[in-house]
Parts: C-alpha cells; structure tokens; sequence
C-alpha cells in the first residue's frame, strides 16, 4: 500500500513514490535526492535575489541619507532603484535559464528572457512572481521574504525621493525669499 508525504514546495499531499507533484508541478526529491534536485542546487540564486534588494535598502538609509544636496542624492538613489531593478531582473534570467524553466501557461512560468523583461519592466510585479513561480523549476519558492523586502525597498526609496524633493523645496523657498529681500535692498 502506498504511503502519502507532503510536497516540499507546496506543502499538498501527494504519494510518497511520486517524483513530481501533482499539484504545483514541481519535481521531487526521492530518498537518496534526484538528479533534478542535486542539479538546480547550483542554479539556485534565491539567497542573491534577496540580498540584492536589501541591500539596496541599506545603502539608501545609510548612506543616501547622509548626503547633502551637492552630493546629488537624487541620482545616487535612482541609480540605486535602476540597479536593483536591473540586476534583479538578471539574476532571475540567468537562474531561469540554468534550471531549464520555460514558458508554461498552466504553471504561470515563462521563459528567462521574457522573466527578465517582466521584472525589469514591472518590478514590484514581477520580482515576487518570479520568487512564486521558481517552485515550479524545483527550487523553493521565496514569495513572502521577497515581498516584504519588495516593499521596504520601494516604501524606503520613495520615502527618501520624497525627503529629497522636500529638501529641495526648502532650499529653493530660502533662495527666494534671500533673492526678495536683495531686491527690496535696491
């Protein structure tokens, strides 16, 4: 008699002899661990598509934060949101293409290069679909870290966008105000 277990990735009930799950598709470990598994272990990027954003959250805090408006921190940050943006969407390519996802329409997955313009395009879409659909290529699905660093990241940038145009707004009311009062010296 066949003995049920619990998917790794989705958690549903499936037979303990089955190599893929029926219900999210992916491809299961038998005891000594399968071939797919052992393979995607090295394409997995999932720590670095973390990091990444999180990071990018610490450089705006730490050291956006501390710089003067002579030091452009506006462009300081949109190249930081550019290049977490960017090298996200890389990533998530280059690990698409090492564990062979395709384009899938009943699993949701795509291809790496369309994965790239997905993210690239509409990050705080793509990114944490990309970490939802990863289970489908046998790796561990890592939607609920990377949606809440999705949105410290995008609550943090726009925070210090925000900061940054007020500050401006203050220095250009003072230069108006000391432009005023030379005039009324004439």
């Amino acid at each position: 008699m066949n003995e049920n277990k619990q998917c790794e990735f989705c958690g549903e009930e499936v037979l303990c002899v089955a190599k893929k799950c029926k219900h999210c598709g992916s491809e299961l470990q038998a005891a000594s661990g399968s071939i797919a598994q052992i393979e995607n272990r090295g394409a997995d990027f999932g720590i670095a598509l973390l990091a990444i954003p999180a990071a990018a959250t610490m450089l705006i805090w730490f050291w956006v934060s501390g710089m003067n408006l002579f030091q452009s921190p506006g462009s300081t940050l949109t190249l930081i949101g550019m290049a977490t943006i960017l090298s996200t969407a890389a990533l998530a390519a280059m690990e698409a293409a090492r564990t062979g996802m395709q384009k899938d329409k009943a699993k949701g997955t795509h291809s790496p290069a369309t994965w790239f313009f997905i993210i690239a395009l509409i990050w705080i879409v793509g990114y944490p679909s990309y970490l939802l659909k990863r289970k489908h290529a046998g790796l561990k699905s890592r939607l609920v870290p990377g949606l809440a660093l999705a949105l410290v990241f995008v609550a943090s940038w726009s925070m210090m966008n925000g900061a940054i145009e007020h500050q401006k707004a203050v220095v250009r009311g003072d230069l108006d105000q000391a432009q005023r009062q030379l005039e009324s010296l004439r």
